[in-house]
This record gives C-alpha cells, structure tokens and sequence, in this order.
C-alpha cells in the first residue's frame, strides 16, 4: 500500500486534513506519515537569540500531532514526526521523497470561506513540486471516527474526454471498493444578464448539450474499460459555481476528483474551469495530472 503524507504548516491545527487522511486510510488500509514542519534559522544565528521562538514553534507541532493521533486513532498505521525545513514546501517535498507518498493530503487555508475547499500560498507550491497526486480537505472538514471514503465523483470538463483522469478515478474507486460517478457542470447566466433569451430557449440548450456530454463521457469510459453502462453519470446546473456544483447533491463520504494539467516547469496545473470546480466544492478534492492515455 502507498504511503500518504499528511502535510501540517507552522500553526496549522491540522484535523481536516486529519479526519481526511484517517478516511481514506481507513478505505486503503494505507500507512499514515503525519508531519508538522517547523522553520529552521537561516542565516544560523550565532548568538542563538531564535531559541525561544523555534522552542515554541516546536512545541506548537507537537500538540497538532497529537491532536492528529487523537483523530486517526490506533487502527491506521500511522508514523507522527517533526521537520525542520527551510519552508514547509521543502519540508513537505523531502517527507514525501524520503517515504516513497502515493498521496499528499493538506488541508485548505484559514482565509478561505467554511466547508469550502481552499488552497493558500504553501497548497500552491506543492501542487506544483509534487509528481504525487494531493488531495485537500475542505476547512472544518470532519468525518466520523472509522469512516471510510463512499463514493468518488470525477469532475468532467472538455479537456478530459482523451486525458487520463477518468481510468485514474476509476483505478482510485476500484481500489477504494467504492462507486464511480461522472459530474459536468453548465454554469448559467443570472437573470439580468440572460438578456432577450428565454428561459426555455436557455433550457433546450442546456439539454441538447448535456445529451452531447453525456456521450463524450461514456465513450471515454469505452476507452479506459470503465463499464459505461453501471456509470452514474449526473449533470449540474444553476447560475452561478457554487449553485451549479452543489445541485449534484453531496455525500458526507464524497471525494471529488479533478483533473490537472502538467509542464516542464509545474507538476500539477489546475485549468480555470478546474480551479473554479476545487474553490466551490463541499467535499475533499483530489487533484489528477492529465495525461495521454497510452502512459
């Protein structure tokens, strides 16, 4: 089983990202390595006038961990240490090398709105460093003591049909034991910007195209050997991201896959349409680096 890294920053509390962790593993069966990661001087200073701070520093990671120990129990194999890093994001990138990670899971910003995912300066960069798939839980995210995750909805764009993010959602599933479900998503203008157009001219629009997706996704699921036929496949609706995303309907045992583009200089590179699915989205989200389906 991979290992899974559990990303906590200087300050971080650190029980969504704990309660997230605990589920998935409690899906897998995967080992947990919890890190907090503190700031090491730089330059050394030689007069050690920073002892009182990093002391504090240290102490503060070591009561997240053990607020993290509390939240995924003593069933999950689990590993908690501290690391000293130049920034989280090394401290973070050298915890996940030297464990082989599978997945990295980081919780959102605490500037972010509530039950909603969002991703700060240090969730950026290691979206961007990392070959690893991270997944983030939403802030205040919590899930029952023992919960496993339920059910896996892979957010559709039009980037996707011959990108792997489908075959690697359907792996996830499969491997969780756990059901696939297809969500695209038609954002509609409000009211005052509809203009001249009907609402019924907007609604047969809406639908012929939503006839079109549901093809375009079920022959990628041909493509991939996902047995089109048992997919669930759900088209949202509404003015507006978070109405449409929400008018899905959400499970409290949801994870929500998206796909990310990669370059030469960034691993992980969320599209626009895909930033705007993670900003509005209820649920955990795990990031999937599109890719040729021959790789």
């Amino acid at each position: 089983m991979s290992t899974i890294v559990i990303g906590l920053a200087p300050g971080d509390r650190g029980e969504a990202a704990s309660h997230l962790a605990a589920m998935i593993a409690h899906s897998t069966g995967s080992p947990l390595v919890v890190a907090a990661i503190t700031p090491e001087p730089w330059p050394p200073n030689p007069f050690l006038g920073d002892e009182e701070f990093l002391a504090l520093q240290e102490a503060s990671a070591r009561e997240a961990l053990e607020r993290a120990r509390g939240i995924i129990g003593a069933d999950a194999t689990a590993e908690f240490l501290v690391e000293t890093a130049r920034s989280v994001t090394d401290g973070l990138l050298r915890v996940s090398a030297d464990h082989d990670a599978g997945l990295v899971v980081l919780g959102s910003s605490t500037s972010g709105l509530p039950n909603r995912v969002s991703l700060g300066s240090i969730a950026q960069r290691i979206l961007h460093s990392l070959d690893t798939p991270v997944c983030f839980a939403p802030a205040d995210f919590t899930a029952p003591a023992g919960a496993p995750i339920g059910r896996i909805t892979v957010g559709f764009g039009r980037a996707d049909a011959d990108s792997g993010l489908l075959r690697a959602a359907a792996e996830r599933a499969e491997e969780f034991g756990i059901p696939l479900r297809v969500a695209c998503f038609a954002v509609r203008p409000a009211a005052s910007l509809r203009g001249s157009i009907e609402a019924s001219a907007e609604d047969l629009v809406v639908d012929e195209w939503a006839d079109r997706v549901r093809d375009d996704i079920r022959a990628a699921a041909d493509r991939v050997r996902v047995d089109a036929d048992s997919l669930e496949i759900v088209i949202g609706s509404g003015v507006g991201w978070e109405e449409t995303i929400a008018s899905v309907g959400w499970r409290p045992d949801d994870l929500l896959a998206v796909g990310a583009r990669t370059s030469a200089i960034s691993r992980f590179l969320l599209g626009s349409h895909a930033a705007k699915i993670v900003k509005n989205s209820p649920v955990p989200v795990l990031t999937v680096a599109r890719g040729s389906l021959d790789t």
